[in-house]
């Protein structure tokens, strides 16, 4: 069975996060995906929640979904989430011949050659982009030469090989974002409907983000 995760702070986790996540599943034809939070960030702050309180919320947001699971193998390390690292744990816990697939956003594929040893991850998974608005595929560069030369569009394919491939599909993009609400609760301003209810509770009982 191929195995799917999708990355991030979730830093709140927030409605266009679950409608995004659900969608690679339909599409990629997983069992369910892992929702993974990162516990240090390499290339951005370290997150106004703890690792613990935003994995907490993603249990909370993914409960009444059944496609949708966490992933916590980043926030067992206690060094920087490099995603290298993170496969090569992935690969050691679901074996070298399953599926797996990287999902992430197509402004995080336009910085992907800064990641660390970012040519070495198709060794081990295939890599999913989600469009975002604004954003484009590489058309010059290193990393547009590594695109064209690993692009498929056949995801059938995918699924008869472990890695190595990258695959970009147009998904349901929501006018939310962490961001907006972190400054909507440092205003004191609701958040509901942007989050799930047990989230909002979560970020009320702990005083997050004030």
């Amino acid at each position: 069975m191929a195995v799917a995760i999708f990355g991030g702070t979730f830093n709140p986790v927030h409605i266009g996060h679950l409608r995004i996540a659900t969608e690679l599943a339909e599409t990629l034809q997983v069992e369910s995906i892992g929702l993974m939070p990162c516990a240090f960030p390499p290339h951005r702050g370290m997150p106004g929640a703890t690792a613990e309180e935003r994995l907490a919320m993603l249990e909370a947001a993914v409960a009444d979904y059944s496609l949708l699971r966490t992933e916590d193998i980043e926030l067992q390390r206690e060094a920087p989430s490099y995603s290298i690292d993170t496969l090569l744990l992935l690969r050691q816990k679901i074996g070298q011949q399953e599926p797996l697939f990287l999902c992430m956003g197509m402004d995080t594929l336009n910085q992907l050659d800064n990641w660390h040893r970012w040519q070495e991850l198709l060794q081990h998974c295939h890599i999913v982009v989600s469009s975002r608005p604004g954003w484009t595929a590489p058309n010059s560069g290193a990393l547009s030469d590594w695109l064209a030369a690993n692009h498929c569009d056949d995801l059938s394919a995918m699924h008869q090989r472990p890695s190595g491939q990258v695959y970009i599909c147009d998904l349901t993009i929501l006018e939310v974002s962490s961001t907006s609400l972190r400054e909507k609760i440092k205003r004191g301003d609701k958040i509901d409907f942007l989050t799930p209810k047990p989230v909002v509770e979560y970020i009320q009982q702990h005083h997050l983000y004030e």
